[in-house]
């Protein structure tokens, strides 16, 4: 008998294999039937035979099985192995009673699904991957990617079939991608939505952070998926990083950027600056807003010429902004978001209401700043306890560019309450059956008129700056009283505004001393009238 085998793949067909596959079809076939093999496959625990001839076509399906030989077994056992990308493997297969025409069978389930995979028949291999080898009953992959993780099976083509389950496991570093736009726009208000996925095995662990510092909610990382800013403000703006993190190799990254448009925000750095002619000055304004606001000055209702500025932040090597008006002692910078109008030397004329106007496509805003030679209303240093009975000095200090040349002080005495009662006397002349034994005498008493005293300041002696401290001395006062005063100061331009209210007393220990042996004496009394009642009432 003749025949001739076409294989349709690179593995060469035995000749044993064709003998199990003719001797199959001998018992099916007529006497002196020639038949001819037209083509064969092999397929993941198949042979498949298409023949054609005096018996018709016909296609059948083969196990071969030498009931003569003692089967083969595995002496491995099924195991999980867990490796780092680009190590190496090796699949055990291992086998007892391996004779016989039964051929080992290795091939792949992979683990994010598909289709089995043929990867050796016996000692050839089928898979066309170089960094799979086979020695034996063994299969050797090196320096693994992730794609090989899956299941491996062991087997033999018995009836039923004799499988052996191994499990890759392949772990690598993380992998991170943004799922939303790099740059996201947003108005003041709003709320912003930042996602991100991440890959990896193990599973790995995604925390955000901002790289200007920490988060909205106070804290500098938070883990999730999603990130979400809700009432978005200028101060949430920045770069925001979502970092995956495993166990594996180096954490992985992604960044998005929130820019948050707002309308201007103003703040001064002194609203009122006591200066004086000849001085130098500077009035600041920091000026915040994007897109970046145009900032203009007025002084005291007129607008600076040539005062237009931006606020685009500048790098530490760029020099700062600088325009000079056609007044020759006024010039303006900004650096970042502080700009600066300075005056030098300071005239006359200087003195007055500044206003620093900043303007954008979202709104506007303004800060005023008062420059003024008056001096600062006066503060308080003494104590607010006297330490003499009828007299008290006060002590104060204020800031003046000029010399203080005059001050005034108003004071007064003052009470706790509006009713007071000094004390609780007993009523020996009411000693009938009264309701009460007591009676109480209610005095109304009210703050007094205000009284002044106003002096000239000795200039000469006076110490050079704009810092001054005075003294004076209030006489004569009540014993063990509480007082309140204010105190204005004036220089060549004009008077301060008042201090705040200021207590304070005259010297009270002898006075407390007396009015507690006043009371003592008062208690007595009353306590030995209670004990006589019962005696007078026996005698009635």
């Amino acid at each position: 008998m003749e025949a001739i085998a076409t294989p349709r793949n690179s593995s060469e067909i035995s000749k044993e294999w064709l003998e199990v596959i003719l001797s199959e079809y001998e018992s099916k076939l007529r006497p002196g039937t020639m038949v001819e093999v037209t083509s064969f496959q092999i397929n993941p625990g198949l042979s498949i035979g298409n023949l054609k001839g005096d018996y018709a076509d016909y296609s059948d399906i083969y196990y071969y099985q030498d009931p003569r030989m003692e089967p083969p077994t595995f002496s491995a056992r099924s195991q999980k192995f867990t490796v780092e990308v680009g190590q190496s493997v090796i699949i055990p297969c291992d086998v007892e009673n391996p004779g016989g025409r039964n051929k080992l069978i290795i091939k792949k389930i992979p683990a994010n699904g598909g289709s089995e995979k043929l990867l050796s028949v016996g000692s050839d291999k089928v898979t066309p991957d170089a960094r799979m080898t086979v020695d034996g009953s063994r299969l050797t992959i090196s320096r693994t990617l992730p794609r090989d993780a899956g299941i491996f099976i062991c087997q033999f083509d018995l009836e039923p079939p004799l499988q052996l389950k191994h499990t890759l496991d392949i772990q690598y570093a993380p992998s991170v991608r943004a799922l939303v736009p790099p740059e996201q726009r947003v108005a003041k208000g709003n709320t912003v939505i930042l996602e991100c996925k991440a890959h990896g095995n193990p599973e790995p662990v995604i925390n955000w952070s901002r790289q200007e510092g920490p988060l909205s909610s106070g804290h500098l990382s938070q883990q999730g998926e999603r990130l979400v800013l809700e009432a978005v403000d200028r101060e949430m703006d920045g770069t925001y990083l979502c970092t995956a993190v495993n166990s594996i190799g180096e954490p992985a990254s992604a960044a998005m950027s929130v820019i948050v448009e707002y309308p201007p925000e103003i703040t001064t750095e002194n609203a009122i600056v006591r200066t004086g002619e000849g001085d130098h000055v500077e009035l600041v304004c920091v000026v915040h807003g994007r897109p970046p606001p145009d900032v203009v000055w007025t002084h005291n209702g007129s607008p600076l010429p040539d005062t237009i500025m931006d606020t685009q932040l500048l790098l530490p090597q760029q020099a700062a902004h600088t325009r000079t008006s056609y007044h020759a002692h006024l010039s303006q910078n900004n650096f970042a978001h502080r700009h600066t109008l300075t005056i030098n030397p300071v005239k006359e004329d200087d003195f007055g209401t500044y206003v620093c106007i900043a303007e954008n496509s979202l709104g506007q805003k303004t800060a005023l700043i008062q420059m003024t030679s008056l001096p600062k209303p006066p503060q308080v240093t003494s104590s607010p306890n006297g330490g003499e009975s009828t007299r008290y000095t006060l002590t104060w200090e204020t800031e003046s560019y000029y010399p203080i040349t005059e001050f005034i002080i108003k004071y007064r005495r003052t009470h706790m309450d509006a009713w007071q009662h000094p004390r609780t006397l007993v009523n020996f002349s009411s000693m009938s059956f009264s309701p009460s034994l007591q009676q109480r005498n209610h005095n109304m008493v009210m703050a007094d008129s205000w009284e002044s005293v106003s002096r000239a300041v000795d200039t000469e002696g006076m110490r050079q700056g704009t810092r001054h401290a005075l003294a004076y001395t209030l006489d004569p006062l009540e014993v063990a009283t509480d007082y309140v005063a204010v105190i204005r100061v004036r220089n060549k331009y004009g008077w301060s505004s008042e201090s705040d209210n200021f207590s304070f007393s005259t010297k009270k220990t002898m006075a407390v001393q007396q009015s507690s042996s006043s009371t003592r004496r008062h208690v007595n009394a009353a306590l030995f009238i209670f004990l006589l009642l019962p005696h007078l009432f026996t005698v009635i």
